[in-house]
C-alpha cells in the first residue's frame, strides 16, 4: 500500500508521524483482502488554517473498484487526524462487509 502524506502551513513533527503511522496500521490490516488486486494508495493531507487554531485533514483510500474519501476538522491536528482515520476505518469496514456478503452469495448459487 502507497502512503502519500502532505503538510500545508505547518511542519511535520515526529509526533505526528507516530500517529498517523498507527492508524495507517489500522488501515492496512484490513485492506489486506484487495491484496491480489489493483494496488492500493492512501492520500493523507494536513492543512492548518493559517487565520485561526483549526486543523483540516482528509484522506482518500484508493481501492480497486471503489474510493474512500473522509474529512474532519478540529482545534487539534491530533484529533482531526485520529477522526479522520476512524470515518475511514468504519466506511472500510462497511465496505468489506458488503463485499463479503456478496462473495457468500455468489458462493452459494
Amino acid at each position: 500500500m502507497r502512503v502519500d502524506v502532505s503538510f500545508k502551513n505547518m511542519e511535520k513533527s515526529e509526533y505526528l508521524e507516530d500517529i498517523i503511522n498507527k492508524d495507517v496500521e489500522k488501515i492496512r490490516k484490513r485492506v489486506k483482502m484487495f491484496k491480489n488486486e489493483d494496488p492500493i494508495h492512501l492520500s493523507l493531507r494536513i492543512v492548518k488554517n493559517p487565520h485561526k487554531e483549526q486543523y483540516s485533514v482528509s484522506a482518500n483510500i484508493y481501492l480497486p473498484r471503489k474510493v474512500l474519501k473522509a474529512e474532519e476538522r478540529y482545534e487539534s491536528a491530533v484529533l482531526a487526524i485520529n477522526k479522520t482515520f476512524l470515518a475511514l476505518v468504519r466506511q472500510l469496514d462497511k465496505y468489506k462487509a458488503l463485499i463479503e456478503r456478496h462473495l457468500r452469495k455468489k458462493s452459494k448459487t
